[in-house]
């Protein structure tokens, strides 16, 4: 309850004082506090045998021991009390209260504050040394002072600390009594109370009262000692209030020859283990270590680590602190005088001023500032001490293997620290350094008792980035409780930091166990050990019942990629291996292409499966690559792998793989085989010629490359067995590949797999996944995302990455979300109950992780020591019994769909509804495995306790050690029947408790002589004997053993269920996959239900092989699927597109088969978002949805090209023209017939003469030799007038109405009409935009002028051309002529 209270204040201000220590041989043993006595004493005992220091004498010791402690400790951990001066000045507990108290070595006790019987006093001692008078509830009552930190509020022996498990609990008969009597008074007034018979024997305060009077002159005498007199004379001092005494002279006499109580120490380790180790407080470390961390209360720890423990609250004195001074010799440092000082020492009445600078270490901080700063000042910020150590000076910092940072090999992610220094540092600290040296580039969490402590620069990154708080002292230090790892570890993880939890992996006592083993133990030896059990990074978060619950539901993918070194690349092309995987699920996807010069490929990769940390082998990816981590991956994290050692090769990885056995478990499931039998995918990946599967496959070595530096990676954060286990592997083949492979262009719309493509630019022009602005509003992802369920959601993002092509899967999607239109009742009911269900697949693979065998006793979180043990079990309880629910909430899903899978047309969802015993159902018959698991345990028990007992019948291993305890325990009963017949006695019984059970009771009754020879007397009490015989002992022995065996059984009975559980992995993620599928097919169902306007069914049509259906595209009265108003708050207006077919009767009949459509119009005419809106309604239609439009008739589109838009890539230093051009040469390499292209306004980065050349070259290309459907705007007339009678290309504009159009441009008023119309626009009306942008008038006037010169000059040009066309051949007929006056007239 101490640490509770207090806990904010502990970390707001410094950590807890410190006192040296004497030689201690054991360093267990003296770290002990007394409570660990386990005094059964009542408080009036102790009042008796424990001396009881005055009150002056104790606020005199406090103020000399302050000024006694300047050295190295007070710089190093600063002091604690500026929390209780500030907290404790005044008390709240009046005369009559009812409070809960605590002395050392005792319970917390109820108690009533009363004034003191002699002299009326009630308070005693100000500030840390306030005391307060209490009476304590006992038979027969007792009373003393009580410091006023250990006095909480009694609420009664009902309240919940005082039930078990609470601060106040305790099963001792005396204290249940004591609080019987408290309860009587708990509704009474205090005047009432105060009237109870009270106790009014004097105590020993009140004779150490009179004592302290005369002593006060004395500590005037004392006061003016040196520092190290005044340290020496002060340690018999501090040992005196901690020694059981008889009287007040008498101990101090004990104490001063050595005779100490033990009580909890902060020892000093050293080879030889008894002498004081010199402090040195510019290493940032204390000398006091943590061997006894599960006995202590709030030590400090190697570099001043707080170390609590659960002996915590029956430990109420808080150990003096004492200065160490770092200039103090060996000679002085050994000089302890054997006989103390009676006098109490006191300040003199003045302080002088470096004493004052010393102390305002001690002091609470002013404010945040000088908080953040370490200093208590606020003066100057303070440089720490890890800032003044020269090797770890940035430029003049080694790695691991002494390569200096101006090296081409420095590794960033290690360090060197000099030997001679971590042999001077503190056990505790020296850990530290030895795994920051490992880790220079994570942020060690470094476990100390109950708390993760962060030093130095962890400490500071600590409070900048989780706003934590610097303790007292010149070296940074902060924490905070272990409950709250998952937070903390969190916020710095999203914010890019790698996080590293290190645990202690033994006990105290186990330590001691280790110490002793060994022929000459160390200082360094004498430390628990601590492990890294798990380093967290943005990549890799498995969300363990230690992390929390995903802030998120969308996938996060840690990418491995290799690339294909240049010189072996052929041509322009290059060759990726790559491995992604999704750490919360388990899941791996490994492949191998080629790509373009531009890599095309790898930007869909990265643009589909949005990487949160990047693994690559230094010195592979080749500069273009380069640019793209810089430009499209900047905020993921990038980390090079040395290759080789850690980026392994393909035959290492598939060697690795050999020897770790991954795969037993999963072989096991699947195949009913033994061990290192690959996945199916991997074994796909090796060659045939290899029986034993270590070499690799050609054409398949980068990708299992990719695969090794990935789990290289797995494995140094402590995951890879948890992930690999699963055996979830894919092969990552582009989407584009399928298209390559099929024989024809046209048949491979009948093939089930092949997807439509959306590369990276596409995703991003047409905003699927986000807008301009990096946010999801306006999205058609957020559009369509009305999923009840984070699987569903990440199935939708899938399904959006690779819409279908399939005509007959287009249409089962369509089908299966028209009949979920139809049965709206079921699907507003199944929806409700999808809302229930937890993140499922992220819980199987969390059951997986904590279930598998294969993480076992060498994984170090198997040895970690942990506080919230309890707490962690009730998590993992909790996520199994929702998991259970979930899946009985699908089964109840299935019955409600039952009837709409029955009449289905559509194969899919009757797949997904339907039993795997039904006709090609898939989801698998659950009712039995969840019946099976109701009766496994007591659910309710297991969620409240934490712990796990499975009923009969389901663990074999706990059934058979109950059976067998039954059976020993009727063996005994049948020899104790035996024996009553043989002695003759029939009230003969088995006596005992624990160890010392089944011991025969025999009364006294019985004769001597009839007791047979081989019973063995072991105890008597008044009128009975105890015996045991050899059988008995025996029957005992075995007994015992079973026990043991039940015990472990139970212990191990939450991973072993689990892992039971697991078995029928595949059925369960069965199951989620098809409710995953059911989610997102309701989505669309809402969209399709809920669009504004008009929606349609898209009619798909096959394009024939002989090319008697063409590609096509009819659309009608479409509209935008992410907008429903204008920006001026109107209706959208719908349009119609025709591209390839006639569509309308203005469409002349000589170009309506033209694939190309030439889009002109005014500026902010809507033409981009026609574009926009074509594509997006295309993609809808082919993920088997609804669209926004009155018809729909199209042949499928195999990819959908944009090039919308302008942008530079600074990063990668490409201009916007660059990227134009970039984005263009894609689509002319990859376009096929059968693809949708989107330009918009492509050569406006460069000379108008450049950018058209460049704009009708690419016109020309799509139109004639391509032909796929395309749209096309631009506001270069002169390219309009060169495709006006091309029959491959159709020319529409964006209508828009002129009013007063004249000479001067302000005079004419233009309103955007938003239809898209056949026909060119004659112009573009610029200065329309320029006036609505508010340029100067006199800028749009002379712009103006500009413009009509430029215009006439170039009908100017326009007419010589037609004039010489003329001239050349005379047989063009009078039409010509006719339009050649009317130029002439113009003019």
């Amino acid at each position: 309850m101490a640490k509770q209270s207090s806990l904010f204040n502990f970390f707001a201000k410094s950590p807890p004082p410190v006192s040296k220590s004497k030689p201690s041989p054991s360093p267990t043993e003296a770290d002990l506090p007394s409570s660990v006595l386990k005094s059964s004493s009542s408080p009036k005992e102790q009042a008796k045998q424990t001396p009881q220091q005055p009150a002056k004498t104790n606020k005199v010791k406090v103020k000399s021991k302050d000024k006694s402690t300047k050295g190295g400790f007070s710089k190093l951990f600063g002091d604690k009390a500026a929390t209780a001066k500030q907290s404790d000045n005044t008390c709240t507990f009046s005369a009559g209260a009812l409070v809960w108290a605590k002395l050392e070595g005792h319970p917390w006790w109820p108690c009533m504050v009363v004034p003191q019987p002699l002299s009326g006093q009630q308070m005693r001692g100000k500030g840390r040394d306030q005391r307060i008078h209490v009476h304590f509830f006992d038979e027969p009552a007792t009373r003393g002072w009580v410091s006023t930190k250990y006095v909480r509020d009694y609420q009664g022996s009902d309240s919940r600390d005082a039930k078990i498990g609470g601060v106040f609990f305790s099963g001792k008969p005396v204290l249940r009594r004591a609080m019987e009597l408290a309860d009587q008074g708990l509704f009474d007034s205090p005047d009432k109370r105060l009237k109870i018979p009270l106790c009014m024997d004097p105590s020993d305060d009140d004779e150490e009262e009179e004592e302290d009077d005369e002593e006060e002159e004395m500590e005037l005498d004392k006061s003016m000692l040196t520092d190290e007199e005044l340290t020496d004379e002060d340690e018999p001092n501090n040992e005196k209030g901690k020694s059981a005494k008889v009287s007040l002279r008498s101990s101090r006499a004990s104490t001063g020859s050595g005779n100490k109580a033990k009580r909890r120490r902060i020892v000093v380790a050293s080879d030889s283990g008894g002498s004081d180790e010199e402090f040195k407080p510019e290493l940032a470390a204390s000398s006091s270590e943590d061997e006894g961390e599960e006995a202590t209360v709030a030590s400090e720890d190697d570099g001043g680590g707080k170390i609590t423990n659960d002996s915590e609250a029956e430990s109420p004195i808080k150990p003096a602190k004492r200065k160490r001074p770092e200039e103090k010799s060996a000679s002085t440092k050994s000089k302890i005088p054997t006989t103390p000082s009676n006098a109490p020492k006191r300040f003199p009445a003045s302080v002088a001023d470096d004493t004052k600078s010393r102390l305002s270490a001690f002091s609470a901080p002013d404010n945040i500032d000088s908080q953040a700063n370490g200093s208590g000042t606020g003066v100057s910020a303070t440089i720490w001490d890890h800032e003044k150590l020269e090797w770890l000076q940035d430029g003049k910092r080694k790695d691991s293997r002494r390569r200096r940072q101006s090296e081409d090999d420095y590794d960033s992610s290690s360090l060197y620290v000099p030997e001679d220094f971590l042999n001077r540092t503190t056990p505790g600290m020296r850990r530290w350094w030895q795994l920051k040296s490992e880790m220079f580039d994570t942020v060690l969490f470094f476990k100390v008792g109950k708390f993760y402590e962060l030093y130095h620069m962890d400490a500071v990154i600590g409070v900048n980035e989780m706003a934590l708080t610097f303790m007292k002292g010149t070296w940074a230090h902060s924490g905070f409780p272990e409950i709250g790892f998952a937070r903390f570890s969190d916020v710095l993880v999203q914010k890019g930091y790698k996080v590293a939890r290190v645990e202690q992996t033994e006990t105290p006592d186990m330590m001691e166990a280790r110490c002793k083993k060994m022929a000459r133990p160390t200082k360094f030896d004498r430390v628990v050990n601590r492990e890294v059990c798990r380093i967290i990074t943005r990549g890799t978060q498995t969300y363990s019942v230690l992390d929390g619950a995903p802030s998120e539901s969308q996938s996060k993918f840690l990418l491995s990629l290799k690339e294909k070194a240049e010189e072996e690349s052929s041509g322009r092309c290059r060759t990726y291996g790559v491995c992604f995987v999704d750490t919360s699920v388990g899941y791996f996807h490994v492949g191998q292409f080629p790509d373009d010069r531009h890599c095309s490929r790898l930007r869909t990769l990265i643009a589909h499966f949005a990487p949160a940390e990047v693994l690559f082998e230094k010195g592979n990816p080749s500069a273009e690559t380069r640019k793209i981590f810089k430009a499209s991956l900047s905020s993921a994290l990038q980390e090079g792998l040395n290759a080789g050692t850690q980026f392994w090769d393909a035959q290492k990885t598939l060697k690795n793989l050999s020897e770790e056995d991954y795969f037993r478990e999963a072989a096991g499931k699947d195949q009913g085989k033994g061990k290192n039998a690959l996945p199916s995918l991997l074994k796909k990946m090796t060659s045939k010629t290899d029986s034993l599967g270590l070499t690799p496959k050609e054409g398949h070595e980068l990708g299992l490359s990719a695969l090794g530096g990935c789990i290289f990676y797995l494995k140094k954060c402590l995951v890879d067995h948890e992930l690999l286990s699963l055996a979830n592997f894919e092969e990552y083949v582009p989407v584009d590949v399928e298209l390559e492979k099929a024989a024809g262009r046209d048949n491979f719309f009948s093939r089930t797999r092949q997807r439509m493509v959306l590369d990276g630019v596409t995703l991003a022009n047409l905003e699927i996944f986000q807008n301009g602005l990096g946010g999801t509003e306006g999205t058609l992802l957020e559009r369509l995302d009305t999923c009840s369920t984070p699987f569903g959601k990440r199935l939708l993002k899938q399904w959006l990455c690779a819409p279908l092509c399939n005509p007959s899967s287009i249409k089962d999607r369509l089908d299966a979300v028209e009949e979920l239109m139809a049965a709206q009742a079921q699907a507003t009911e199944v929806s409700d109950l999808l809302k229930k269900l937890p993140d499922l697949e992220r819980l199987l693979s969390k059951i997986h992780s904590i279930g598998t065998p294969l993480k076992g006793q060498d994984h170090p979180d198997s040895r970690a020591v942990l506080y919230e043990e309890v707490t962690y079990s009730k998590r993992k309880i909790t996520d199994f019994l929702s998991a259970l629910e979930g899946f009985k909430t699908m089964q109840e899903i299935i019955t409600v769909l039952t009837p709409v899978a029955g009449n289905s047309q559509s194969k899919l969802l009757h797949q997904v509804v339907s039993l795997k015993g039904d006709k090609d159902g898939l989801f698998p018959d659950l009712s039995a495995e969840l019946k099976r698991w109701d009766k496994a345990f007591d659910h309710n028990k297991a969620r409240t306790t934490g712990v796990i007992t499975p009923k009969a019948g389901f663990d074999p291993e706990f059934d058979e050690a109950l059976s067998s305890i039954k059976d020993c325990e009727r063996e005994l009963q049948d020899y104790l029947d035996q024996q009553k017949k043989r002695v003759g006695c029939k009230n003969m019984s088995y006596w005992g408790t624990g160890r010392n059970r089944f011991q025969m009771e025999v009364p006294d009754s019985i004769s001597e002589r009839n007791i047979p020879e081989e019973y063995d007397a072991k105890s008597t009490k008044k009128g009975w004997k105890r015996y045991v015989t050899r059988e008995s002992e025996r029957l005992f022995s075995e007994l015992q053993g079973y026990e043991e065996k039940r015990d472990a059984a139970l212990k191990d009975c939450m991973r072993r269920l689990f892992y039971n559980f697991d078995k029928n992995y595949r059925d369960w993620k069965t199951g989620v996959e098809c409710m995953a599928v059911l989610d997102v097919l309701l989505a669309f169902s809402r969209y399709s239900q809920g669009g504004d306007g008009s929606m349609t069914r898209p009619q798909v049509v096959l394009p024939e092989g002989d090319d008697q259906v063409a590609p096509f595209l009819d659309l009608t009265g479409s509209r935008h699927p992410c907008v429903t108003k204008t920006f001026f708050g109107d209706d959208f207006i719908p349009n119609d597109v025709f591209i390839g077919c006639p569509g309308s009767s203005e469409a002349g009949e000589e170009n309506g088969q033209a694939s190309c459509v030439l889009v002109t119009g005014p500026n902010m005419g809507g033409k981009s978002t026609l574009m926009r809106q074509c594509g997006l309604v295309i993609i809808l239609a082919q993920l088997g949805c609804y669209v926004p439009a009155e018809s729909l008739r199209y042949t499928p589109v195999d990819r959908v090209f944009t090039r919308l838009g302008a942008s530079d890539r600074i990063m990668a230093g490409e201009s916007t023209f660059f990227v134009e051009l970039s984005e263009t040469a894609s689509i002319l390499h990859h376009a096929t017939k059968h693809s949708l292209v989107l330009l918009d306004e492509l050569g406006r980065g460069t000379a108008t003469y450049d950018g058209t050349a460049i704009a009708s070259a690419v016109v020309k290309e799509l139109a004639e030799k391509i032909c796929c459907r395309t749209l096309f705007s631009t506001h270069y007339h002169s390219l309009v007038e060169d495709y006006a009678n091309n029959p491959a290309v159709r020319l529409g504009h964006m209508a828009c109405m002129v009013e007063n159009e004249c000479e001067d441009p302000s005079q004419e008023t233009i309103t955007f009409l938003y239809k898209f119309i056949t026909g060119a626009c004659p112009k573009s009306y610029g200065f329309n935009a320029a006036r609505l942008a508010s340029l100067p008038e006199e800028v749009i006037q002379s712009g103006h002028r500009k413009a009509q010169e430029f215009e006439k000059s170039t009908i100017s040009l326009r007419l010589f051309k037609k004039l010489c066309q003329f001239a050349e051949d005379v047989s063009v007929g009078n039409t010509h002529f006719t339009s050649l006056v009317q130029m002439l007239n113009n003019l």
